[in-house]
């Protein structure tokens, strides 16, 4: 009877034993297990080349002899035709002031006819509305863009239209006389401002730039045949003709000039064969141009300019000199996943291992076969293989096990000690 009794204690102790033996073993590889995950997501690479140039564009400078003031008179790109009038040279601050009144008369008469409009039970209130919340949204845009040309001008369209919509008259029976008046004013102070301003023309059909920097007659799309890295980087505007005036922009095309070493020039000659060339610029501009590699200098120490050209949207550049861009060339899109996710194991009898990435389905491991198209630092864009299954083709937003110890297919990972999640 002792003899079984101590037996059986014995029996229990061992199986006590065993039992904490087991759960501090899983409890270990529970806590020791480098387990972790990640989701699988779409991305999309460009591929591209970053670059420090300069604009070029076939542009004349405008003279403003004659005039100590010079106010433009049309919006920044707009297109204007031969001989027709871009801005006022005005000889004095006397001839300036006259301006200035005629426009604030215009203003008020402006206001008094909306006010009548109003007032004859049209609805004109809510156009204006309208017209308000539009200007606003593109002044906005034109802010965000970093064109403050534009936001300066619809600016002050903004104040002009709010002063409109919020003006309203004390006596609208006299209306009609307050705007006679103004309109006899209007006359006679645009009279006489016609015989104290110079108009400035367009020599020729081209876009309207207001800014002008020194470097329209000496970098033109003629010198960039013979231009090398030495003298391109040792440009110098010409501040004598700088000009209050602006400038004219002609032709279609403009061009981008930078100087590069050999080996990205071979690799961009190689780069505009293969394929379509994006430039993007790095502030200044809220679009994308598609270029073409134009011209490629003589090599001089090691480097040489390449210039490429485009014939779109030239009106958006006229603002743009010396810029830093990026050229994409290229791009790859696909499935990102950690390059360290990435699992080879022996493929049957053949010599090649197959690829796959283990992912979570249910409460299993499984793996499901990829090829890698692109390898970045440290990411891999795949695809799932061709004949992959449905079950086993790899998704954007699958779970797809990073780091774990013992992996296999059908492995369960939600039970303890099993790959916690």
């Amino acid at each position: 009877m002792n003899a079984r009794g101590l037996g059986f204690r014995l029996l229990v102790g061992l199986l006590v034993l065993l039992s904490a033996a087991y759960f501090g073993i899983q409890t270990f590889r529970y806590f020791s297990d480098p387990f972790s995950t990640t989701v699988v997501w779409l991305y999309r690479f460009e591929e591209s080349m970053d670059l420090n140039g300069w604009v070029i564009r076939d542009e004349e400078a405008l003279s403003a002899a004659g005039g100590a003031f010079v106010r433009s008179g049309r919006a920044e790109g707009e297109r204007v035709a031969v001989n027709g009038t871009v801005a006022q040279a005005y000889a004095d601050q006397a001839a300036l002031d006259t301006q200035t009144e005629t426009d604030a008369v215009a203003r008020r008469l402006e206001q008094l006819r909306y006010a009548k409009e109003t007032a004859a039970g049209g609805d004109a209130s809510s156009r204006m509305d309208g017209q308000i919340f539009e200007t606003l949204l593109q002044h906005r845009a034109a802010l965000s863009a970093g064109r403050f040309d534009r936001a300066r001008e619809q600016g002050a369209q903004l104040r002009s239209m709010i002063l409109k919509r919020d003006y309203a008259p004390a006596d609208l029976e006299n209306l009609d006389m307050e705007i006679g008046e103004l309109e006899n004013s209007l006359s006679a102070l645009r009279e006489r401002a016609e015989r104290e301003v110079r108009k400035i023309a367009a020599p020729r059909s081209g876009l309207y730039s207001s800014v002008t920097d020194g470097y329209e007659a000496i970098l033109t799309p003629d010198a960039l045949w013979d231009l090398t890295p030495s003298a391109l980087a040792s440009l110098d505007p010409d501040e004598s003709a700088i000009s209050p005036a602006g400038k004219m922009v002609y032709g279609d095309f403009w061009y981008y000039a930078a100087a590069l070493p050999l080996d990205r020039i071979d690799e961009l000659r190689q780069r505009a064969e293969s394929g379509d060339l994006v430039l993007r610029f790095v502030r200044g501009v809220d679009r994308d141009f598609p270029v073409e590699l134009w011209h490629v200098g003589q090599g001089e120490n090691g480097r040489a300019v390449a210039v490429l050209r485009c014939k779109e949207y030239l009106s958006d550049v006229t603002l743009l000199r010396r810029h830093k861009a990026s050229l994409i060339y290229g791009s790859q899109e696909g499935l990102r996943v950690p390059r360290e996710a990435l699992r080879l194991l022996p493929d049957g009898d053949n010599q090649e291992k197959k690829q796959g990435l283990y992912c979570i389905v249910g409460t299993e491991a499984r793996l499901k076969p990829v090829e890698v198209f692109y390898t970045g630092d440290d990411f891999l864009l795949v695809r799932p293989t061709e004949n992959a299954s449905d079950i086993l083709r790899l998704r954007a937003g699958d779970e797809v096990i990073v780091r774990a110890q013992d992996l296999y297919d059908g492995k369960i990972v939600s039970s303890l000690g099993e790959a916690p999640r």
